[in-house]
Parts: structure tokens; sequence; C-alpha cells
């Protein structure tokens, strides 16, 4: 039983000196750790963090393209809605300013017109008057004209009959009502 119990003894201290390995590392073990690690760094840095760093870079530079050509064209739609605002101000300037024109045009056609119907109808007035005037000195260079037959023909006829006083106001009445 002693040699049980060394042999106890010394399976349980190959057991302890197992778990204490186990909690200490190993100098073999530490480097392979290392090497592997290094070897999994450069192959990753190699195949996939060049590739993944390059798109990454390419990404970003499109991006940045992206954005310096989206100020741009807004920068142009700027410009363009300036240049139409501009463009919109100085048509409606210039259709104030034809209205304006315009307005005044008519102005100036209605003064002349009435300017020109005035002169018109001063004229026919003075021509109606004129006409007026001649048409009375005819009338009465009638008038006279017949008024002195009359005359004559009434005194040729009193002389003629030399008659009464009643019957020369019988024979004026008569001769006025046959005028």
């Amino acid at each position: 039983m002693a040699e049980h119990n060394t042999e106890t003894q010394v399976a349980s201290t190959e057991v302890a000196h197992k778990e204490i390995g186990f909690m200490s590392p190993e100098i073999n073990l530490l480097i392979l750790t290392w090497v592997t690690f290094i070897s999994v760094l450069i192959i990753l840095h190699k195949f996939a963090w060049k590739p993944i760093l390059a798109n990454i870079k390419d990404r970003e530079e499109s991006i940045r393209k992206s954005v310096e050509e989206a100020d741009k064209i807004k920068a142009e739609l700027a410009k363009i809605e300036q240049s139409r605002k501009e463009v919109l101000d100085e048509a409606a300037q210039k259709s104030r300013d034809l209205i304006e024109q315009s307005r005044k045009a008519a102005i100036e056609a209605a003064k002349i017109i009435n300017q020109k119907a005035q002169e018109e109808s001063r004229i026919l007035l003075e021509n109606a008057v004129r006409e007026i005037k001649d048409e009375k000195g005819r009338a009465l260079a009638e008038l006279k004209e017949t008024s002195a037959n009359i005359a004559i023909t009434l005194a040729g006829r009193l002389i003629e009959e030399n008659l009464d006083e009643e019957k020369n106001r019988k024979l004026i009445n008569q001769m006025i009502k046959e005028i």
C-alpha cells in the first residue's frame, strides 16, 4: 500500500503540474501563436486589407467627386435661377414700359383725334355760318327784288285804277295774300 500511496502522490503531482502548465504559458506555444498571428496579419495585409483599403479609397474619391460635382451643379443652378430671375424681371419691366408707351400713345392719339374733330367741327361751323349768311343775303336780295316787283306792280295797278281808298286797301290785301 505504500507503493500505491506513492503512485497516487506521483499521479497527483503530475496532475497538479499539468494544471499549473495549463495556466502558465509554454514558450513553444507562445512563439507558435505569435508566428501564426503575424503570418495571418501579413497575409491579411497583402491579400485582404490592401484591396479593401484600395476599394475604400476609391469609394471615398468617388464620393468626394460626386459631392464636388453636386456643388458645381448647385452653383450652376443658382446662376441659372439668378439669370432666369433677371430675364423675368427684365421682361416684366419691358412689358410695363411697353404698356406705358402704349398708354401714352393712346392718349396722344386721342388728343390728336380730338383736335382734328374740333378743327373739323370749327370748319364745318364756319362753313355753315358762311352758307347761312350767303343764303340769308340771297334771300334778302330775292325778298327785296320780289318786294320791289310787288311794289311796282301794286303801284302800277293803283295808278291804273286810281280808285278810292277802300278799293286800294282791298287790292293791297289781295296782293299780300298772293305773295
